[in-house]
């Protein structure tokens, strides 16, 4: 396992796939959090590379932009292969000394480090037979709390998605939230980061 800098505290957010709400859901954090540095991993089969000038980041409309835009004090991008994760995943967090608080965006992080506070994000794909990929399947049974975003779900649905959550995780809580409505998930998360300590 990867060390973070000695006092940090760090919050990670994976999902179920791409567009499940990961980035929504960090620019909340992060916009709640003051002085908390971002770092967003992206896997790829070819490429690993560091990132943090702002001609890299600052490109309006990516996620690394939405993360600063929204409160990051700084942000880092991690492109990188599975196997080579674990190398530039501590050069990453280095360049955080300085920050107490570190949001990290990726499911493949956690098979490097333990964090403070794991979330997960799901919705009613999971009910699917293959949606739950190995680095996926990984991530959720890491997971302190998992989130289901609702959207159009049913509460029907939300009990057939916790149903299938309970086989492979039967201790973290299943929060049905809909991470679209911004007030409804910064009381949720507010409430998350305070009761465990993670902010005062």
């Amino acid at each position: 396992m990867t060390h973070c800098v000695s006092g940090q505290k760090i919050i990670t957010i994976s999902g179920l796939y791409s567009g499940i709400g990961k980035t929504l859901l960090s620019e909340c954090i992060v916009a709640i959090v003051p002085a908390m540095a971002a770092i967003k991993i992206t896997i790829n089969d070819f490429r690993t590379e560091i990132s943090e000038d702002d001609s890299t980041i600052m490109v309006e409309g990516k996620d690394t932009w939405r993360l600063k835009t929204s409160g990051a004090g700084k942000v880092i991008w991690i492109q990188s292969t599975e196997a080579n994760l674990h190398t530039v995943l501590p050069e990453a967090l280095i360049r955080t000394a300085g920050f107490a608080r570190i949001l990290i965006e990726g499911n493949s992080v956690l098979q490097h480090i333990k964090p403070d506070i794991g979330i997960f994000l799901c919705d009613e794909k999971i009910l699917n037979a293959n949606a739950l990929k190995p680095s996926r399947l990984e991530a959720l049974k890491m997971a302190d709390v998992v989130i289901n975003n609702i959207r159009t779900n049913t509460m029907k649905t939300n009990g057939e998605v916790e149903k299938k959550i309970r086989k492979i995780k039967t201790i973290a809580p299943v929060i049905p939230l809909n991470l679209s409505s911004k007030t409804e998930t910064a009381a949720y998360i507010k409430n998350l980061l305070s009761s465990s300590g993670f902010i005062a």
